[in-house]
């Protein structure tokens, strides 16, 4: 039964509070409804759920790294050479206002845009000295942390959360398929306790007409003990399947309920089993699909990328450290802040340009850090290598399963027919005094039997074939689910 539907985030179908939740469950379900209401509410998808917002969260946060910086102070007393645009100012009595904003750059350096004003006081009475000074400061490293290497952090970040993506849809397959594995079993539960009482009321009857013969005395009261002991004993069954049936409906209505006790009380009703469904696959084509769509498969490629950017990463923290730092400014003096400020455009060009270089003797903690990423690079493909293996063996497996059950339900139709044959054929003798009680007891039972093999049969044909969508990664679009 295909199901088309789109669900674009789970929080834009989340209901007001728990206990509202449920009061909007129907009273019947079928298996789209259980399907619908187990991704809206299935504890495990809503938890999975939250690790994927809490993922893009972090990679949003990561992507503050890029966003300019805004820094301003002001001083009084003994001024300069304190760095920034102050530091052309000579150390002096007096208070000095700066303010500047910087950016980080793809090349992992770093720009600042700097701007001070200073007041200074001169000796022996004279008028104080004011000063401007504007400025661009640039830090570059030119070997460690040049370039990519300096926002590994960003795109681990957003892989991590690509990752989280494709675990919800991971967790939503496996939701599905749990769905449509819970509503089999409870239908087929449903239809074993419908058998069971046919079959209690298919002995009542044979009771009921056993006693009458017995009194005509065309029939021995021994009969009567038979046909009344296995009524009991189809009594005793009636209150077992009962029980399964309830039990395995509990475990429905939990699946699907954000309730704890009240789930108890409430009443529902499933719909009927859905019927099986023609199936054919093809290994090679659904092993490819598999490759391109199953959410583990791409969460093990993003983990290949993640490795490589560690790598590289890493590569660069092996390398000695060289640093640009460069600063190109104007300085003017005046005698207010108003004139020291318009004369900057009139001041000399200054531009100071120098280099820093340091390394560790031995390096061997970044040496050590470069080959754990590495392995960890051979790691990741091997589990990618392993999971290719590992979804061929599931796809095989699968199917094999289906052709069983596809076989298994055939031969337990045929079954289920024979044995409504020979209970017809036994009725038939019976009347004619040329069978007995307790042969058309045997076969009855026989039928009873035969029909709940039938209907083990129907449920695991439909969950093999939820099994093998599950190991091809098409369920989502089996079902017409989209996130």
């Amino acid at each position: 039964m295909t199901i088309k539907r789109v669900i674009a985030t789970l929080s834009l179908i989340a209901l007001p509070s728990l206990h509202a939740a449920d009061q909007t469950v129907p009273d019947q379900i079928d298996l789209p409804n259980l399907i619908t209401l187990a991704l809206q509410r299935d504890f495990q998808i809503r938890i999975v759920e939250l690790d994927k917002d809490i993922a893009e969260q972090n990679a949003r946060g990561t992507t503050g790294y890029w966003d300019p910086a805004i820094r301003a102070s002001h001083s009084t007393g003994a001024l300069g050479g304190g760095g920034g645009a102050s530091s052309s100012f000579n150390s002096q009595e007096g208070d000095v206002t700066s303010a500047a904003i910087s950016a980080n750059l793809p090349t992992g350096g770093q720009l600042t845009l700097d701007a001070a004003s200073g007041r200074f006081e001169n000796g022996f009475g004279a008028p104080d000295t004011y000063a401007a000074n504007a400025g661009l400061a640039l830090y570059q490293p030119l070997l460690k942390n040049f370039g990519a290497a300096s926002t590994s952090f960003i795109k681990i970040a957003k892989r991590n959360y690509e990752q989280s993506e494709q675990s919800f849809k991971l967790q939503a397959i496996a939701t599905v398929t749990n769905a449509i594995t819970l509503y089999n079993q409870t239908a087929l539960r449903k239809d074993s306790l419908r058998v069971a009482e046919q079959s209690r009321e298919l002995g009542r009857r044979l009771v009921e007409d056993t006693r009458t013969r017995a009194r005509l005395g065309t029939v021995e009261a021994r009969g009567v003990e038979v046909a009344e002991t296995r009524l009991s004993q189809r009594e005793a069954n009636v209150v077992l399947q009962r029980r399964l049936y309830l039990d395995t409906l509990n475990e429905l209505k939990r699946f699907v309920s954000n309730e704890a006790l009240a789930l108890v009380n409430w009443q529902v009703e499933i719909g009927a089993m859905p019927a099986p469904a023609d199936w054919t696959g093809d290994l090679s084509q659904d092993y490819e699909y598999a490759i391109k769509n199953r959410p583990d498969y791409r969460q093990a490629l993003l983990e290949i990328e993640k490795a490589t950017i560690r790598a590289k990463a890493a590569g660069s923290e092996v390398l000695p450290s060289l640093d640009l730092n460069a600063r190109y400014f104007r300085t003017n003096f005046d005698d207010n802040f108003t004139s020291s400020y318009k004369g900057l455009a009139d001041a000399e060009d200054d531009l100071f340009v120098g280099i820093t270089f340091s390394r560790p003797i031995l390096n061997r903690s970044a040496s050590s850090q470069r080959a754990s990423a590495r392995l960890f690079q051979d790691r990741a493909l091997l589990v990618q290598q392993q999971l290719q293996q590992a979804i061929a063996i599931q796809l095989d497996n699968a199917a094999r399963r289906i052709e069983s059950e596809a076989q298994s339900r055939e031969l337990a139709r045929q079954g289920r027919e024979f044995a409504e044959r020979s209970l017809e054929a036994e009725e038939r003798k019976l009347k004619l005094g040329q069978s007995t009680t307790y042969f058309v007891l045997e076969a009855q039972e026989d039928l009873t039997a035969a029909q709940v093999s039938e209907l083990e049969s129907i449920a695991n044909y439909n969950i093999a074939v939820a099994r093998y969508h599950q190991a091809k990664g098409s369920t989502l679009a089996i079902q017409g689910i989209e996130f």
